[in-house]
């Protein structure tokens, strides 16, 4: 893969998470307000698209898979996933838009550790490979490991006893997992129109693509709707890279070009870093508080 193409699916992937953020910013907002008993059905959707300030979520969340979907033909999955953590890093500062809050050194410090940690993996790690061929079984394995830790998530999150935040949590993880199947099927699909774009819908993919895509986006809206932001944002922007990432290994036979034991100590500890960074970053107060400003802001 020459080095532009990577240049392309950096700059994509991060304009990507920028996009993704705000998307959740503004969802999630309006998705709190919405009767409990839509959760998890597709009248939740039908009720948020009543909503301006859901829809134009609905903008960012396009744009935001759009330039998922250029990085993707750019690059390879192992780029892309751990780059769409920095997600999160872009919803601190944006969840204080319109609050009389301001980012402190509680934030500040996690903040650079998922910056620092993507500079690291991306320059030393060097991951390579951008094909998207996949045996059958690959592919039904992979759909049955998505199936079944998504499946377990909603399952415990709707029991009764289960508090709304470990409800969101347990919800992210299940639409983190559904995300990262959509990211290897997206790469699929892309490479798909290479050969043409009515060639490619002669293919599967396309379609589950669309399906799992419907089935994440309840799941999204589902988890944003139980509790705060913080609670199902880090699940969601860690496990689905993480997942895509595996899948991108397994499946496609990417791989990292990391030489040596201190670069792949040097990898490891970047992903270390971008993780723990991550999920301090979505337990910061600032994150909270757009949740309990949503009503106010949704509103208007």
């Amino acid at each position: 893969m020459r080095v532009s193409d990577t240049a392309i699916a950096i700059v994509l992937a991060l304009l990507a998470g920028l996009s993704y953020a705000t998307a959740a910013v503004l969802q999630q907002r309006v998705a709190a307000q919405q009767a409990p008993e839509l959760s998890l059905s597709p009248r939740l959707i039908l009720a948020l698209f009543r909503r301006p300030l859901w829809l134009l979520g609905g903008v960012f969340d396009l744009a935001a898979y759009g330039c998922e979907a250029g990085a993707l033909a750019a690059g390879s999955v192992v780029i892309v996933g751990p780059l769409l953590v920095s997600g999160l890093l872009f919803a601190l500062p944006l969840a204080t838009v319109g609050q009389h809050v301001r980012v402190t050194r509680r934030e500040m410090v996690p903040a650079v550790f998922v910056t620092a940690g993507l500079a690291v993996y991306v320059a030393v790690s060097q991951p390579r490979g951008t094909s998207s061929h996949a045996t059958t079984l690959g592919w039904l394995l992979a759909g049955g490991v998505v199936a079944l830790v998504a499946g377990a998530a909603v399952v415990i999150g709707r029991r009764a006893a289960t508090a709304p935040n470990e409800r969101a949590l347990l919800y992210g993880v299940a639409t983190g997992t559904i995300y990262g199947l959509t990211a290897i099927l997206t790469k699929a699909t892309v490479d798909l129109f290479g050969d043409g774009v009515l060639d490619a819908f002669t293919h599967w993919q396309p379609y589950v693509l669309v399906g799992a895509s419907i089935i994440g986006m309840v799941l999204n809206q589902s988890a944003f709707q139980a509790g705060h932001v913080a609670a199902s944002l880090p699940a969601i922007a860690v496990v689905n890279p993480v997942l895509a990432s595996t899948f991108g290994v397994l499946l496609f036979h990417e791989h990292f070009d990391a030489s040596g034991p201190v670069a792949w100590i040097a990898t490891v500890l970047a992903i270390i870093a971008m993780t723990a960074g991550t999920v301090r970053l979505a337990r910061s107060p600032l994150v909270a508080h757009a949740h309990s400003e949503s009503e106010s802001i949704a509103s208007k």
